[in-house]
């Protein structure tokens, strides 16, 4: 009985010896290629927007973390307003987003229902000010994604 198993067995590993090697080939032969766009959505692309005129620049927003901030505009008196983020080499915290709340809220670990996503931290990105706040004072709230926490809330300021 227990040659009979062994014969059996050796000739299972046999034509899987065989049948394995040949169903990986065809499997990777049958796979679909990965889908590729040739350019981004305009939505999520990212265009090169130019801003030239600095208004101010600020280093004391932000208590406890050395970043300053530059307010931005396209032109010297007109255009929209964009966000500047400069900090020290010491400053690393994983995959950082930026929020801007409207007023001066108490922001305790989570991030308000009313907040705006400008963007993500990145000191060569400049982050566009939606129009609708250019007037309305607010915090600037940094948030890591990768902590679920809230890093740092600015004073209250205004673009203007």
């Amino acid at each position: 009985m227990i040659l009979s198993l062994r014969q059996r067995h050796r000739r299972m590993f046999a034509v899987i010896g065989v049948l394995l090697p040949v169903a990986f080939v065809a499997g990777i032969a049958a796979r679909k290629p990965v889908p590729a766009n040739a350019s981004l959505p305009a939505g999520l692309s990212v265009s090169p927007e130019k801003f030239f005129a600095p208004q101010w620049e600020r280093g004391d927003l932000f208590a406890r973390t050395p970043i300053k901030i530059r307010l931005l505009r396209e032109t010297a008196n007109s255009g929209r307003f964009a966000l500047q983020f400069l900090a020290s080499k010491g400053f690393q915290k994983a995959d950082l987003l930026v929020y801007w709340v409207a007023g001066s809220p108490k922001i305790t670990d989570l991030i308000p229902d009313d907040a705006i996503l400008l963007g993500a931290f990145n000191p060569f990105v400049f982050l566009a000010v939606p129009s609708n706040l250019e007037s309305a004072g607010g915090v600037l709230v940094l948030y890591s994604l990768a902590d679920h926490e809230v890093v740092e809330t600015s004073k209250p300021f205004g673009p203007r």
